[in-house]
């Protein structure tokens, strides 16, 4: 018999694999299935957006230069390519702008589903099963990474869940599309779990959407690679000197929460948080106070004296950005750029920006106030300005969504395109092929 960690659940990774293989579409509920298609439709528009900047112009070069032939659709491009390198391609511009929804497990899920389904011509409803497998395994072991702020956990000690869990989930959804058996799964779950990795240090660059890319190839290889025949240890989660073990220590009862609920309920019947800025989640609480106090007040920027904010140096681990893309996880920056242009836009996080010398002066002026509940820009007559820090906002509901997608995809792809491409995600689960909607996201040479 396998020895267990101390504390860990029974059979964990049998139960994921268990999950896994007997999930059906129809035993999700109704809210969980809208709120999937609401979630793909996001992470579709976003990555859609992302081959139009920095990191979209590196991954096509390296795609043209190094990618495999293969059918599956680069989104968003003429590219096509294989299954595990569309997977690795995809899942990275996903995450390329850190403007997906708050979770970011669309990004491996989708892209790991949309990799397998897509050569194997399999249907819409397929599909969303896989990408509903991925984010719920996903989230069913979240709770290791839910303390980190607390210094809990091993996101406290600097690895980072999208690496770490998004191979693990991969892995399932891959592993449900190539309607691989319970122990089959298992075993790509123990390939994939020795096969993790990602930092918070990789934060503002991008190494932390290639940790998405690379969660999604990696599970799909896993997937294939139990298909293949081979063979990992069945309880690499629990067992001693496995994966729980070796992120450890983690509280008792944390291990006892770990996918306690998985099938019974679901976490995509909560509404996902859907971004309406294109940067790290923890700096839209200060970012969005700016925008509130320049909307009134006619502050302009070489007046200010100063700037208070909990700049939060964890996780925004770029107080200082060298290059526009760090800029994402920086505070400072981003009031600055809210101050300044009364806007914070996806493609605002440029070089041009970050060497601007008013911006460069005011994140001179920011001040880190740790766990201040306000924004405070001090004048340089003395006045001071306050706005009260509130919780993030998110877009709500499917027509907002739809607006930003609509939004990232223009002048990308042809409006018809962009058109028939929502429709197809909308009726997903009714589509005789999933090709139906990636040759909409398809462009011209």
């Amino acid at each position: 018999m396998t020895e267990k960690l101390p504390h860990a659940p029974e059979k964990l990774t049998e139960k994921l694999a268990a999950f896994t293989v007997s999930f059906k579409l129809e035993s999700a509920p109704k809210r969980a299935l809208d709120n999937a298609k609401t979630a793909i439709l996001d992470c579709l528009g976003v990555s859609v957006l992302a081959t139009s900047q920095e990191i979209g112009a590196a991954l096509l070069r390296f795609a043209r230069a190094h990618a495999s032939q293969g059918t599956c659709t680069l989104w968003g491009t003429a590219v096509t390519t294989s299954a595990r390198d569309a997977a690795l391609l995809n899942g990275t511009l996903a995450h390329g702008l850190d403007y997906d929804d708050r979770n970011h497990s669309s990004t491996y899920s989708l892209s790991t589903s949309v990799a397998v389904a897509e050569p194997a011509d399999l249907s819409g409803a397929r599909t969303l099963e896989g990408f509903i497998v991925g984010r719920e395994v996903r989230n069913s072991l979240d709770a290791l990474f839910g303390r980190r702020s607390s210094g809990i956990g091993p996101g406290a000690r600097g690895w980072h869940s999208n690496g770490i869990l998004g191979s693990i989930a991969s892995a399932c959804a891959a592993s449900k599309l190539l309607r691989l058996s319970v122990p089959q799964t298992q075993a790509a779950i123990g390939l994939a779990a020795g096969s993790c990795g990602a930092l918070t240090r990789d934060g503002g660059t991008m190494a932390k959407p290639f940790r998405t890319g690379q969660a999604a190839g990696t599970g799909l290889t896993c997937a294939m690679l139990a298909q293949s025949g081979f063979t990992s240890d069945d309880a690499v989660l629990e067992g001693r000197y496995g994966l729980l073990e070796a992120l450890g220590p983690t509280p008792e009862d944390v291990l006892q929460t770990l996918a306690t609920d998985l099938g019974s309920k679901f976490n995509l019947e909560t509404e996902p948080r859907i971004k309406p800025h294109s940067s790290c989640s923890a700096t839209h609480n200060g970012l969005e106070a700016m925008l509130r106090l320049v909307e009134k007040h006619p502050v302009k920027a070489e007046s200010v004296q100063s700037i208070e904010c909990d700049i939060k140096p964890y996780p925004l681990v770029r107080r200082t950005p060298q290059r526009g893309f760090e800029g994402r996880f920086s505070m400072a920056f981003c009031l600055a750029l809210a101050l300044i242009y009364r806007r914070v836009k996806p493609d605002d996080f440029v070089n041009e920006n970050v060497d601007d010398p008013a911006v460069q002066e005011l994140m001179r002026r920011a001040r880190h106030n740790p766990e201040a509940p306000e924004l405070v820009v001090t004048l340089k007559d003395g006045s001071r300005l306050v706005e009260d820090l509130q919780h993030p906002s998110n877009l709500h509901g499917w027509d907002q969504v739809a607006s930003k997608f609509h939004a990232c995809v223009d002048g990308i792809l042809q409006k018809r395109a962009a058109d028939a491409a929502r429709e197809c995600v909308a009726c997903l689960e009714n589509l005789t092929s999933v090709r139906e909607l990636t040759r909409q996201l398809r462009t011209a040479d």
